[in-house]
């Protein structure tokens, strides 16, 4: 039998731990944090006990990479929003948040299910707060940037809007008008706060003309960030 390579190791390894955090994921759905166990979750991911444990050495640190995980899914659409381009960065995170979240529909449906749990925000303690404020940080960053009167008001509100239509979204997919939905809520921050560009002439702006957006862009820059894992 042949021996894998480095990179053949490596990718079972990243498989054998996405399989970890949805098992994770599943029995803290199902049962709630405080009743699982490693072997409820081994069980569930198809794996011993004894494999969870070389990647994980206990629920609580699968917990916070659950979260981490979450996270790295904001990270990309804060990414998308920074990077070089002419689209307003508001209007892309809006859209790339949404396809992002679309992209890995499964796991946040999972997320959301176990976020609420009393003994979830217990165990995750002052690293939920800590996310929260990146989050928010980035997005008055943004607003700053676009000349907002009011940076840290105007990403409160962004931040509960996104978080609220991705929740509804992933309770009820077949139904919920998420493309709709994002055109109508980028046309609202399309050019809010945004100081007109001049084209080097006093007194005269770029022109107006509205760029569409590049659909898939938000989901190809996933499995990119995926296949490096």
């Amino acid at each position: 039998m042949t021996p894998r390579t480095p990179t053949q190791n490596q990718a079972l390894r990243a498989s054998t731990r996405a399989r970890i955090l949805e098992g994770a994921l599943n029995v803290f759905g199902r049962y709630g944090y405080g009743e699982a166990s490693i072997r409820m979750i081994a069980k569930e991911a198809g794996i011993a006990p004894g494999l969870l444990y070389s990647h994980f050495p206990g629920k609580a640190e699968l917990l916070r990479a659950i979260f981490e995980r979450s996270m790295e899914d904001v990270r990309l659409s804060f990414a998308e929003a920074s990077a070089p381009g002419p689209d307003p960065s508001l209007e892309t995170l809006i859209r790339s948040s949404f396809a992002i979240m679309r992209s890995n529909l499964r796991f946040w449906r999972l997320s959301y299910s176990i976020r609420m749990q009393e003994s979830v925000v217990k165990a995750l303690g002052p690293d939920l707060p800590a996310w929260t404020r990146e989050i928010l940080g980035v997005l008055e960053s943004l607003f700053r940037a676009e000349g907002a009167p009011d940076p840290a008001l105007e990403a409160a509100i962004l931040f509960g809007a996104i978080d609220g239509i991705c929740h509804h979204y992933a309770l009820d997919p077949a139904h919920y008008p998420l493309d709709a939905v994002t055109e109508t809520l980028a046309a609202k921050y399309r050019s809010k706060g945004r100081k007109p560009a001049t084209s080097g002439k006093p007194g005269k702006a770029n022109s107006g003309k509205k760029l569409k957006p590049e659909p898939g862009k938000a989901e190809h820059h996933v499995r990119k960030q995926r296949a490096r894992t």
